[in-house]
């Protein structure tokens, strides 16, 4: 009987991280579609506050705050260049990883090891310093 209770347990902790990461990953998606038609009608990638505006309470519950790169991004970079992510703590079977845009508004998920591997090729050492500051004042 506990170990039944035991396993039951776990099976839906895994359903619900499951359940988490498939709304966030359609939040990004949703995201991702606002960026394709944002770079279609101003040939640009849209500011942050463009993208947060987007974002309705419904939407927002299981995405989270993203890091956005746009900045960052240099006018021709790839279409598969990171445009904005956000890190994802699961447990069990999923496990930690990021949910990440493509500049293309392409969206995966993607391991923690695969995910800092890519950053570290398209950080610029500027980018770098200016996140490792302390937010606020």
């Amino acid at each position: 009987m506990i170990l039944s209770t035991l396993a039951f347990v776990v099976v839906m902790l895994n359903v619900r991280d499951y359940v988490n990461r498939a709304e966030a990953v359609r939040t990004m998606e949703y995201l991702g579609e606002k960026v394709r038609q944002y770079r279609a009608t101003y040939n640009s990638t849209p500011p942050k506050s463009y993208l947060t505006g987007q974002r309705t309470e419904f939407r927002d519950a299981r995405l989270g705050d993203f890091e956005y790169r746009a900045p960052w991004i240099e006018f021709g970079a790839s279409p598969d260049t990171i445009l904005a992510y956000t890190r994802k703590n699961y447990q069990f079977i999923i496990g930690r990883g990021y949910i990440v845009m493509r500049l293309d508004g392409s969206v995966e998920w993607m391991g923690s090891t695969e995910f800092n591997e890519l950053l570290s090729r398209q950080q610029t050492q500027a980018e770098i310093e200016i996140l490792q500051k302390p937010k606020g004042f």
